[in-house]
């Protein structure tokens, strides 16, 4: 970032950064590096560049949100191989920043789920059920996702986002508004050949490439009828309070359960799960 505001190494960089890649990928189809550098210089005239004394300083002056890009499903080491992203989606990066400004261990960690479970593209979906009719306008199929997936609430693979994620401290339940609607949304505890999924040690894809294809032969067990009341069903369940309930696209369809953050962090170290993370709704 700072190589944007000195022109000479930046285009140094480039240069070696596109000799590297056309080595490896064949000529590219781009621009000289020359006519690329007016579009960094604007960026960099436009915007603050700092360092990483400016972050500590933030995280210290007050509150800060750290939203997840991506579910912990898709993470890069504990997420099902190859339908993964190749970054980390739990909170160890946040949690790293935090560290190193001196704040290790004063986050609020909240997880994000949906009534429904879902996945865009393809890849495990235990509890898919097209029967749902559902759709997403803010994720449409397209040709690098693929299709957007429903299924029913997995609470198999949600544990195992908990576990693997180290635990979070309130769950955010949102698509409320699906119940009531006519849909026979259920909860699936277990799958026809286990109870559960066990997180192994980070790095080792080829059996998170076993687990892969142990879940797409799974199928999905509703031993339970639909629940009345979601998010005690969920807080039952996942053994996490749901503190957090979004019935609604907006703000003001947001409402905030009377539950204590403080008394479920204290609790943390004993609840080895963590949320799928999601956009909210």
């Amino acid at each position: 970032m700072a190589d944007c505001r000195s022109p000479e190494l930046l285009r140094r960089r480039l240069t070696v950064l596109r000799d590297r890649l056309s080595a490896e990928l064949g000529p590219l189809d781009a621009p000289p590096v020359a006519d690329c550098l007016p579009a960094y210089r604007a960026f960099a005239e436009r915007v603050e560049i700092v360092d990483r004394g400016w972050l500590v300083a933030e995280l210290r002056a007050g509150t800060c949100v750290f939203e997840g890009a991506q579910g912990v499903l898709l993470d890069e080491w504990h997420g099902f191989h190859p339908y993964t992203t190749w970054s980390t989606t739990t909170a160890a990066n946040a949690e790293a920043l935090l560290a190193e400004a001196g704040l290790a261990g004063s986050a609020t960690r909240l997880g994000v789920l949906r009534t429904v479970t879902t996945r865009h593209g393809p890849g495990p979906l235990v509890t898919e059920d097209p029967a749902l009719g559902l759709t997403d306008p803010h994720n449409p199929t397209n040709p690098w996702q693929g299709r957007f997936r429903f299924g029913h609430f997995d609470a198999v693979a949600h544990a195992y986002a908990l576990a693997v994620a180290g635990g979070v401290d309130g769950l955010a339940l949102t698509h409320l508004d699906l119940v009531g609607q006519g849909l026979d949304l259920r909860i699936c505890h277990r799958y026809t050949d286990s109870d559960g999924l066990v997180p192994g040690p980070p790095g080792d894809l080829d059996r998170q490439a076993a687990l892969t294809t142990r879940l797409l032969q799974a199928r999905p067990v509703y031993d339970r009828p639909s629940p009345v009341d979601w998010p005690t069903a969920v807080e039952q369940t996942l053994g996490v309070p749901v503190v957090l309930t979004s019935h609604g696209p907006t703000a003001e369809d947001k409402r905030v359960r009377a539950v204590q953050l403080d008394a479920a962090r204290s609790d943390r170290g004993t609840v080895t799960r963590s949320a799928v993370g999601g956009r909210p709704h």
